[in-house]
């Protein structure tokens, strides 16, 4: 029995078909302390169903040794398949946030983002490693427009490691950043944004890490 109804299956066979390229991605998994892991698997295996052979889910457990190399911080983990595995999100993409989880595939088989030149000539012009983490929940309606933007990001830049947390999921790691709403955007633990915040402001918030970070002679 499928998890979409007709009319959504129909619109990723048709987002799918318009891929120029097959997409490999990764999903890690484990049968201890994982609650959604099995319909992590149940998901991937239906996307690569409907997808025709244009989106594969490299479905692996966490105490692997490919896993080991990926170092994903919780599982299940869907890494995507930019050029450094730098882009991930924790935990079920449901609800608002499968859109963005979607887009990510079309951006990474076309090579092409959304933001404008300007926008992504800024994001290009940072050296520093980055660590963002993003904290998410399947209703909150403006987490999905912050995520894609980010999710793009991290494909423009490989410096930048880009983690979308489920907060629900991962109630521990919300409660270790005091996340009261979402979106919330954390970087490196220097940087912050609570609520909705555009790509102009996580642009200025990267860069804003990066200077710090510089200052501190981190990097």
């Amino acid at each position: 029995m499928s998890i979409f109804d007709e009319e959504t299956k129909a619109t990723l066979i048709e987002i799918f078909s318009r891929l120029p390229r097959k997409v490999v991605d990764y999903l890690v998994i484990s049968d201890v302390d994982c609650s959604t892991c099995n319909e992590a698997e149940i998901l991937a295996r239906e996307l690569m169903s409907l997808s025709r052979n244009k989106l594969e889910f490299k479905i692996i457990p966490r105490d692997s040794n490919e896993a080991r190399k990926l170092n994903p911080r919780y599982v299940p983990a869907f890494v995507y398949g930019t050029p450094k595995y730098n882009v991930r999100y924790y935990g079920l993409p449901s609800g608002q946030e499968f859109p963005p989880f979607i887009y990510m595939h079309e951006y990474i088989a076309t090579g092409k983002v959304r933001l404008p030149s300007t926008m992504v000539d800024e994001v290009k012009k940072i050296k520093t490693p980055l660590h963002v983490k993003v904290f998410v929940t399947p209703e909150c309606p403006y987490c999905p427009i912050v995520v894609d933007t980010l999710n793009q990001i991290g494909l423009i830049n490989g410096n930048i490691l880009v983690e979308t947390i489920e907060a629900m999921e991962l109630p521990w790691e919300a409660d270790k950043y005091n996340v009261m709403y979402v979106p919330a955007v954390i970087v490196n633990d220097i940087e912050r944004i609570d609520g909705y915040a555009s790509p102009d402001m996580i642009i200025e918030l990267l860069k804003n890490a990066e200077k710090k970070l510089r200052e501190k002679g981190v990097y």
